[in-house]
């Protein structure tokens, strides 16, 4: 068998590398003597060339004009052996919006930890990591370590053994690709198919090929414990790390890869440790991974957050902001969390619009409730538009003070900017806010707007209660954690 197989892009790990929109770029793998490849990204089958004296093989490519991610798939094939490697290649729009997006995901798994950890009740650091922090180290050592070597050996074995196949079907084909001639009694005719000429033939059919019964419950707890230690060693490859450990962790990140895509499920599986009994060797040490992963602190964003695109930047800084925001309400002094629905059983981190992300409350009763996008409509209660209009800001903090009016601080994400300045457009969203939610006496209810927006300046407060705030990693989320334990602590001293 062919092992470590890596491929590059101009040089670069692909796995983490960006590609730019449009952009000709060369794939390349070493490849044994007596072997050869085959590179088939995005389902195109790329044309390979060898340099003399090489061997490496090389392929070209022109990224696509739509950003994305784009899947790269290889088979290395001798006289004995085949070996199949897949990998994600990510293509962006532009240069500018490359770096951020890249940006806001290392921020982003910086975040993810410290708020595991925060809100499952950690509030000490552990040896030498900082408070809230989990060990990158340990993580890395076991992704990287024989633990997840006899994972992979367990999975493969798993995934090859012959019981609880099914009959499913493959992706529609046309009957001339076909070598020989196929069994009605495997096939299904597909509905646009249209009869061959003299014949009673459909031009296209789809197959029925033996695949792993997607019901069948180990498959569904492997499926999804892969997604999730991919998940973890796709944000890991966002941190610095020595050269040598991110080599060893795309190698397996690709063994991980290869094993997922031959396993079909119907639904992912929970990752509840009562909700599956192992019976076979394998099946164990596919448990006792599942319980070192978990305390191994391995944890990621909810799925739909991880397929956000990477043209929709704007939406992803919708998200990292909304992260900073809860991060920030953690660390305040005298508040503690009652509820929180950010963190699940399976230690991923979901951001929805349904529930509060956070509830705390302080020594004197105050309560301060985290929303992302909540709806302000004209009959709503507590809270409702002045209007006709549904009002709906990208974060809102409803605070009941003990002795006051309920009320609101507002912060909206303005992914767009203009020289470094807010247009005034944004400006006007805004104001828009301010004068049209209130309550159900009519009164205007919203204390303080955050227009949150990329760039490096300094906030700037209007006299109106709207506040222009630069936010982007780096030292700027200091002005985001100033001004919204400023705007909290005037709320709660004028009541």
């Amino acid at each position: 068998m062919v092992d470590d197989v890596v491929l590059f892009i101009d040089g670069q790990p692909a796995a983490s590398t960006v590609v730019i929109e449009r952009k000709v770029v060369e794939w390349s793998c070493a490849v044994p003597v007596d072997a050869t490849a085959q590179l088939v990204v995005d389902g195109v089958l790329l044309e390979p060339f060898l340099r003399p004296g090489e061997a490496i093989w090389r392929w070209r490519w022109q990224a696509p004009a739509v950003a994305g991610e784009y899947e790269a798939h290889i088979t290395i094939q001798s006289s004995t052996e085949r070996t199949e490697w897949r990998e994600v290649v990510r293509v962006v729009p532009s240069l500018l919006d490359a770096q951020r997006y890249t940006q806001l995901l290392a921020d982003l798994a910086q975040l993810i930890p410290t708020l595991v950890h925060a809100l499952r009740g950690g509030r000490q650091p552990a040896g030498d990591m900082e408070a809230g922090r989990s060990d990158v180290a340990a993580l890395l050592a076991l992704l990287t370590g024989s633990a997840t070597a006899r994972l992979i050996a367990a999975l493969e074995r798993l995934t090859r053994r012959q019981a609880n196949r099914r009959l499913l079907l493959d992706r529609p084909r046309e009957l001339g690709e076909w070598r020989e001639r196929p069994d009605p009694s495997r096939w299904r005719i597909t509905p646009d198919a249209m009869p061959l000429s003299e014949t009673r033939w459909p031009d296209r059919i789809q197959p029925l090929v033996p695949r792993h019964d997607p019901s069948e419950r180990c498959l569904q707890v492997v499926a999804a414990l892969l997604d999730q230690v991919i998940g973890a060693a796709q944000w890991l490859l966002l941190a610095e790390l020595p050269a040598d450990k991110r080599m060893s962790l795309i190698t397996v990140v690709g063994r991980l890869r290869a094993i997922r895509s031959r396993i079909v499920v119907s639904a992912p599986a929970s990752m509840s440790p009562t909700s599956w009994q192992p019976r076979t060797r394998d099946e164990r040490i596919v448990q006792a991974y599942r319980r070192l992963f978990r305390r191994r602190l391995g944890v990621g964003w909810a799925s739909d957050l991880l397929s956000i695109p990477v043209r929709e930047v704007a939406r992803l800084y919708e998200v990292w902001c909304t992260a900073q925001v809860a991060l920030s309400l953690i660390q305040f002094p005298g508040w503690h969390i009652v509820e929180q629905s950010l963190v699940s059983e399976d230690f991923h981190l979901h951001i929805e619009h349904q529930y509060p992300l956070l509830v705390l409350v302080n020594a004197d009763g105050a309560m301060v409730k985290l929303r992302y996008q909540p709806r302000y409509a004209p009959d709503s209660q507590p809270f409702c538009s002045l209007d006709d209009r549904v009002r709906i800001p990208d974060i809102a903090l409803e605070i009941t003070p003990t002795r006051a009016e309920p009320c609101l601080i507002l912060l909206d994400a303005k992914y767009r900017h203009e020289a470094g300045k807010l247009p005034a457009g944004a400006l006007d969203e805004g104001y828009s806010y301010l004068a049209g939610i209130g309550d159900w006496s009519g009164q205007r209810v919203v204390k303080a707007l955050a227009l949150l927006f990329p760039a490096d300046n300094v906030p700037k407060t209007y006299s109106s209660g709207l506040t222009v705030l630069p936010l982007l990693p780096g030292e700027s989320v200091v002005f985001l954690h100033t001004w919204l334990e400023a705007q909290l602590r005037g709320v709660l001293e004028d009541q």
